[in-house]
């Protein structure tokens, strides 16, 4: 299944009408059934589904690493996971970070990263349907995918990342879409540190930074952002 449909419209501009195609995302349902029972229902784009779930997994703190999955299969609109049987994540909450894993960013550096993050998605140039999310390492490397769902696209660079075995606490998470509170849960569940959005977070995300001791980022643009929360690993 593709990414993108064509569909034949009308479009009325300057007082005018014509046929025309435009391009549409595609938005495929996948169910997750978790140890034989259903756990959740996707709406989202037809890719990137085994980084989606294993993402999703991770982020709700039910598993830590790809070690935990004894089983996971997508056959069209299901998706069956077994975990191990004394597997998971170990919840992280008070005392998180912990000490010694703090890190920092120049902000000219995550200025860097948000011309970048804006420029990846041809998806979104095509359709400005999706949403996007990436995950910037300090040693260069990088994840990028987009869905219909913010939150699904953040799942996607966190399953994509769990499966490469990389260790978050050395990445920004970067996303298109506001930051409401599940996604400094998200953060706390995969060891996140630095979260950077181009657009406005919510006051539960705020709240639950400054708890934590994240850094959180927002309207980030050009060579302009707010600071939220754990500006000392923002270096200006």
């Amino acid at each position: 299944m593709g990414a993108v449909e064509r569909f034949e419209i009308i479009r009325v501009e300057g007082g005018v009408s014509r046929t025309v195609q435009d391009t549409l995302v595609v938005d495929h349902e996948l169910v997750l059934f978790l140890n034989g029972q259903p756990s959740a229902t996707f709406s989202c784009t037809p890719a990137d589904l085994e980084e989606l779930v294993c993402g999703h997994l991770f982020a709700q703190g039910l598993i830590s690493s790809k070690g935990d999955l004894h089983k996971l299969a997508i056959s069209g609109s299901r998706a069956d996971v077994v975990l191990r049987l004394g597997g998971g994540a170990v919840p992280r909450d008070k005392g998180w970070p912990l000490p010694g894993q703090k890190i920092s960013f120049r902000a000219q550096e995550l200025f860097q990263a948000m011309e970048w993050f804006g420029g990846q998605s041809a998806l979104f140039a095509a359709t400005g349907g999706v949403h996007s999310s990436a995950l910037w390492h300090l040693n260069g490397q990088r994840i990028f995918l987009e869905d219909i769902g913010r939150h699904n696209a953040v799942d996607k660079v966190l399953g994509r990342a769990l499966l490469a075995e990389w260790d978050l606490s050395q990445c920004a998470l970067l996303t298109s879409g506001r930051v409401p509170g599940e996604l400094i849960e998200k953060a706390l569940n995969t060891g996140v540190q630095v979260i950077v959005s181009r657009s406005a977070p919510m006051t539960r995300a705020v709240e639950r930074a400054r708890k934590h001791g994240l850094t959180l980022c927002g309207f980030v643009r050009g060579e302009r952002m707010n600071i939220y929360s754990g500006a000392e690993r923002v270096l200006v």
